[in-house]
């Protein structure tokens, strides 16, 4: 127990030193990209590197592209013809909670709303009278302002979507076409062309956490991951499959043990928990044969209406 108590306290520590918000920056752009700062009236030529600030925008014209990045990972990608506003970059301590506002003018965007393990996130997508929200998931999203509507499709875990009076959930590989002041119709299943050409989009653009790596049978150091979680938010009760993943050392294990950070505990490779409302350190500690251990630990963040 005074072991479990050092680890706890690590975490925490660690998590409570990112009271930061991330910075976002155009880390990447192709041909002819604007900037215009908040409170400004023209747009001037944007640099890589430009720092963006809340209220400032970013605009690509016909044949060019952007790259956004933030310091938690979280990526956005504009398509020609698009024009976005960082709205805000907000950082709550005691929920360890990440909010990202960004306001789609017009034209298509993919994104990947990275959720590092230190701290939970809530990225959000608003077009006019409609938005998009995500925890952590890679998407697309393509809005029309002169139609009132944006079609989404969502390559990795889940997009919310919200008109203001309905609600729509895209879970990977799915698609859907929301309009203002029209019930949503449902998902429909991504056309295999489309999912080729965003599963491309998202390795050219770099690495995703939301993939569980597998690493190497034997060999090096012994290392330990927590993989398979869909999503660390969600409403009590809460329902959380998980699994250990292992790479390196001597290739099989000679012992699993998690704590669950609410008094109970498990020693399976795949496990399933419920957790009630609050705030939860998992911890899981792996050993092989040969005696060489690993420790891998996560937060899970159960709430009475996550909206997730």
């Amino acid at each position: 127990m005074k072991f479990l108590a050092i680890v706890v306290f690590a975490f925490w520590s660690v998590v409570a030193s990112a009271e930061d918000a991330s910075i976002v920056r155009l880390s990447q752009s192709d041909g002819s990209v604007e900037i215009r700062k908040s409170g400004a009236k023209d747009w001037k030529p944007a640099k890589e590197g430009d720092v963006l600030e809340r209220g400032d925008r970013i605009a690509t014209h016909e044949k060019s592209a952007a790259l956004l990045s933030w310091t938690n990972g979280s990526m956005v990608k504009l398509y020609p013809n698009t024009e976005i506003e960082l709205a805000g970059v907000s950082f709550d301590l005691e929920k360890k909670l990440e909010q990202t506002i960004l306001e789609l003018v017009k034209g298509r965007v993919f994104a990947k709303a990275q959720v590092p393990e230190h701290l939970f996130a809530d990225f959000q997508i608003r077009m006019g009278g409609l938005s998009t929200r995500a925890q952590g998931a890679e998407f697309a999203l393509n809005f029309d302002p002169d139609k009132k509507s944006f079609t989404a499709w969502t390559v990795l875990g889940r997009l919310i979507a919200d008109t203001g009076t309905e609600i729509q959930r895209i879970d990977d590989g799915s698609q859907a076409t929301i309009q203002t002041g029209v019930k949503p119709g449902g998902t429909a299943a991504m056309e295999d062309k489309i999912k080729q050409s965003l599963t491309k989009v998202s390795k050219d653009i770099g690495g995703s956490l939301l993939i569980d790596e597998v690493g190497a049978a034997a060999g090096g150091k012994f290392a330990v991951k927590i993989g398979g979680v869909a999503s660390r938010r969600g409403n009590a009760p809460y329902k959380v499959s998980m699994k250990a993943l292992t790479k390196g050392g001597s290739g099989k294990l000679k012992s699993i043990s998690w704590e669950f950070g609410d008094g109970e505990s498990a020693k399976t490779k795949d496990i399933e928990h419920t957790f009630t409302q609050g705030l939860y350190v998992v911890i899981l500690r792996a050993e092989d044969e040969n005696g060489e251990k690993a420790t891998a630990q996560t937060a899970i963040s159960v709430e009475a209406d996550c909206g997730c």
